[in-house]
């Protein structure tokens, strides 16, 4: 039998799809985990208290879980592109939009706009993965995808700190909304509207 793939042969053999598809993934697990923190932070700069903050925060999250099916359903019908940059561009423009808020309720309003783009993408990051997986080697494809995601993960909240912290909290926030619409221009550009035709399963 011949021997798996090893990491370093995947990278290089698909190193136009990390580096292309890749960062827009990346850029996805940015913006959804700093979304998460500076919700209750902006909240907090206007001068809300925890128990609207907590409420605002739940409804985001019921929006978010509410799309979960349609969003499954326009990917399978209408392809990949149609749901990651919408995703990217609702979350991007709630963004810019979150430190404009001055009261609850237009606070309310942008929390569930970031659910509803934030729902649209469910599942899109590991849905590419498995699109442009090869196999053999999916596990080693796969690991690296993860890699990009949890490096995304990372660099998203600790943007917005740097950026807090030679600026402003609201500075963080529309860098990282800036992040959200990039990462809609890259997944427009190199996600096909289908799933890759041709790739080996």
């Amino acid at each position: 039998a011949a021997a798996p793939p090893t990491l370093q042969a995947i990278f290089r053999s698909h190193a136009r799809v990390f580096g292309t598809v890749g960062v827009g993934v990346l850029l996805i697990a940015a913006v959804r985990a700093t979304r998460q923190a500076v919700l209750p932070l902006w909240a907090q700069e206007i001068g809300l208290d925890p128990a609207t903050t907590a409420l605002i925060y739940g409804l985001s999250g019921a929006i978010d879980m509410l799309i979960f099916y349609p969003a499954g359903k326009v990917m399978d019908l209408y392809g990949r592109r149609w749901v990651a940059v919408p995703c990217m561009l609702i979350m991007g423009v709630s963004l810019l939009l979150l430190p404009l808020t001055r009261d609850a309720l237009s606070l309310l309003a942008v929390a569930l706009l970031i659910g509803f783009g934030n729902g649209i993408g469910s599942g899109i990051v590991m849905t590419l993965g498995a699109d442009f997986s090869p196999s053999p080697g999916r596990p080693q494809f796969l690991g690296i995808w993860r890699l990009l995601t949890d490096v995304g993960t990372m660099a998203g909240p600790g943007t917005v700190s740097a950026v807090t912290a030679a600026a402003s909290l609201a500075g963080g926030i529309w860098t990282t909304g800036a992040l959200g619409l990039v990462g809609a221009v890259v997944l427009w550009l190199w996600v096909p509207p289908r799933e890759p035709r041709g790739r080996q399963r």
